[in-house]
C-alpha cells in the first residue's frame, strides 16, 4: 500500500511539473511585454503598438502620439466611455505612413480622390480590401509618399508656397475639427486642442497685421506673409505680439485659450490668401 501512495505522489510531481511549465511558455511567448520594457513598439503593420499606462487616457495617448482621437477610437473599436486598462495594447497609426478608417458611405474611389492617388495604388495597398466591399470601419494604409504630398512636404497645390517649405505647427495638440462643411456650416480652418497657457508660435516669417479681438473668433493674432498670405491664429488666451511687429517662424507669438465662441480651449487656425481660405493640413508639416 506504501509504495502504491508513494507511487501516486510522484505521478502527481510530475503532472504539476508539466503543467507549470507549459503555463510559463505561454506567459513568456508571443507579444507579452514586461512593464519594465518601453511602453511603444513599432511592427511591420504601419502602426505602433502602445501599452496603456497607469493613469493615461484616450485623450492624453492621442495628444501626446499627435493622432486624432477618433482615428485611435475607431481603431481600437474603443468609444468616448471606453475604460482602458493598465496593460492594454492600442494600435496607433505610425507616422511613417497613415491609416485611414472607413466612414459611412465613403468609397475606396472616394478614398483615393481625397488623397490625390488613383485606386490601383490604393488598391496595391491594400490588397485584402475588395474595392466594392468595404466596411465601416475598415482600415486602409495610404502610401507613405502621398502621405508626404498631402503633408506638405512637397510644393502645395493651388500655387500657395510661403516662404519655407511648409508651415511649422502652431501648436501640437489632438485635431478636435477640420476644414470643410459640418453640421453648422463651412469651417474655413484647423481646431487643435490645447491647454490653457500652451504656447501659440507662427507658423512662418511674416508681419503682424492683426492682435486684438474679433467677433466670434476672440483674441485673434493675423500675420500677413509674402504674396498676399495669412496666418489666423483665434480664440487666444495671452497676445504677445502687436499690429506692424516682425515675426520668425516658431516664434512664440499668444497662448492658447477660450475667448470668443468655444466650447473649450484649442486654437482656430486658418491660411488665407486675398478672401479666399484653404485647408492647412495641405501645408502643415507632419
Amino acid at each position: 500500500m506504501l509504495k502504491k501512495w508513494a507511487a501516486l505522489l510522484v505521478l502527481c510531481c510530475l503532472i504539476l511539473g508539466v503543467s507549470a511549465e507549459t503555463g510559463l511558455a505561454v506567459l513568456t511567448k508571443g507579444d507579452f511585454v514586461p512593464c519594465c520594457q518601453r511602453q511603444s513598439l513599432l511592427t511591420d503593420s504601419q502602426v505602433k503598438l502602445y501599452q496603456v499606462a497607469k493613469g493615461d487616457t484616450l485623450w492624453d495617448i492621442a495628444r501626446r502620439f499627435n493622432v486624432d482621437l477618433k482615428t485611435i477610437t475607431m481603431i481600437n473599436k474603443l468609444d468616448d466611455n471606453s475604460n482602458l486598462s493598465i496593460g492594454q495594447t492600442l494600435e496607433l497609426p505610425y507616422r511613417s505612413s497613415s491609416i485611414h478608417v472607413i466612414s459611412r458611405g465613403e468609397t475606396m474611389w472616394d478614398i483615393a480622390s481625397r488623397y490625390d492617388i488613383s485606386v490601383g495604388q490604393l488598391q496595391k495597398m491594400n490588397p485584402d480590401k475588395n474595392p466594392r466591399r468595404l466596411k465601416i470601419g475598415d482600415k486602409l494604409t495610404i502610401p507613405s509618399s502621398v502621405r508626404q504630398d498631402i503633408a506638405g512636404e512637397v510644393k502645395p497645390s493651388r500655387g500657395i508656397s510661403f516662404s519655407g517649405a511648409v508651415l511649422a505647427w502652431p501648436i501640437i495638440g489632438v485635431i478636435t475639427s477640420n476644414y470643410g462643411w459640418r453640421k453648422s456650416g463651412f469651417h474655413h480652418g484647423l481646431d487643435i486642442a490645447g491647454d490653457i497657457g500652451d504656447s501659440i508660435k507662427a507658423a512662418d516669417d511674416g508681419i503682424v497685421s492683426f492682435a486684438d479681438y474679433k467677433s466670434v473668433y476672440g483674441r485673434t493674432v493675423i500675420i500677413d506673409h509674402a504674396n498676399k498670405q495669412q496666418t489666423l491664429y483665434a480664440h487666444l488666451q495671452n497676445i504677445y505680439v502687436k499690429k506692424g511687429q516682425e515675426v520668425r517662424k516658431g516664434q512664440k507669438i499668444a497662448t492658447c485659450g477660450i475667448s470668443g465662441r468655444t466650447t473649450g480651449p484649442h486654437l482656430h487656425f486658418e491660411v488665407r490668401e486675398d478672401s479666399d481660405t484653404y485647408d492647412p493640413l495641405k501645408y502643415l508639416r507632419q
